[in-house]
């Protein structure tokens, strides 16, 4: 009997051994910052293959908790080394650890300065990658890492719409008007959204109408008359124009110097 409990007993390690062994990573190292921030950079197997779980935690982002998959990119040269890990982040790709010549720095969403990260060999040897792993296995799992990763049109739209408001708020303040403006999203695309600061194409129309105001008075009467809306919408080419009070700001992805042109445009038709 003693000898069966301890085959059986054998029978369970070994299979809890094995369950182990048979998660795809190899032992992981663990980077972290001044303020208690960390990222734990656990690889998968094959090493060839440059793949990635990163969690990152103590930064108080989004990105706290989440076992994100990654690729990494190595763009070392005789002289420099240099790599990054990239994942994607609202359907966009995003780097969160990059390194240069040993010195690592860590990008969370919503900082827009990175943390300085270093290797810390105490929590390093505390890492259990197996448990990283079932963490990343679970929010796969789970749906966690799918919305995490996928584009969020409505969440990009309201950010820019937010900054747009900001501009505009500014340009009422100093025109002492009350202009109501908006961003047209049906001339929009996805991939437009993605790789272009919508918001930024489109702030010229407001911004350059407040520069006008605070060194003119006449120029603040006249936008004050003038100006009721302005719609900024993504065309062909730059090319603003006036359908009566209505300014419609078209602009372009290889729209340049848009400030300088705007101020043209203004002097010209206001």
């Amino acid at each position: 009997m003693r000898n069966l409990v301890a085959v059986f007993v054998t029978t369970l390690l070994l299979g809890a051994s094995a369950s182990l062994a048979a998660a795809p990573v190899e032992a992981g190292k663990v980077y972290s910052g001044a303020e208690g921030e960390e990222v734990a950079v656990v690889p998968l197997t094959p090493r060839s293959s440059k793949k990635f779980i990163l969690r990152v935690q103590g930064t108080g982002s989004d990105i706290d908790g989440k076992v994100l998959p990654f690729e990494l990119k190595d763009w070392s040269t005789n002289s420099s080394e240099q790599h990054n890990y990239t994942t994607q982040w609202r359907g966009r790709g995003y780097t969160v650890l990059y390194m240069r010549n040993s010195n690592y720095e860590l990008y969370v969403p919503g900082r827009g300065k990175e943390i300085r990260v270093s290797f810390d060999e105490k929590r390093t040897k505390a890492l259990k990658s197996e448990e990283v792993y079932k963490q990343h296995q679970k929010q796969q799992e789970d749906g966690t890492l799918e919305k995490l990763m996928a584009f969020d049109r409505k969440g990009e739209m309201a950010r820019h719409d937010k900054d747009y408001g900001a501009v505009l708020q500014d340009m009422n303040k100093s025109c002492g008007t009350s202009v109501a403006a908006n961003i047209d999203w049906s001339t929009i695309t996805d991939d437009q959204l993605k790789e272009l600061s919508i918001s930024g194409y489109c702030e010229p129309s407001l911004s350059v109408l407040k520069e006008l105001c605070d060194v003119s008075n006449v120029a603040k009467q006249t936008v004050k008359e003038k100006v009721k809306q302005v719609s900024c919408r993504l065309g062909a080419s730059l090319e603003p124009k006036f359908d009566a009070q209505r300014l419609i700001w078209t602009t372009s992805k290889d729209a340049s110097n848009q400030e300088t042109f705007a101020k043209k445009f203004y002097k010209t038709n206001l």
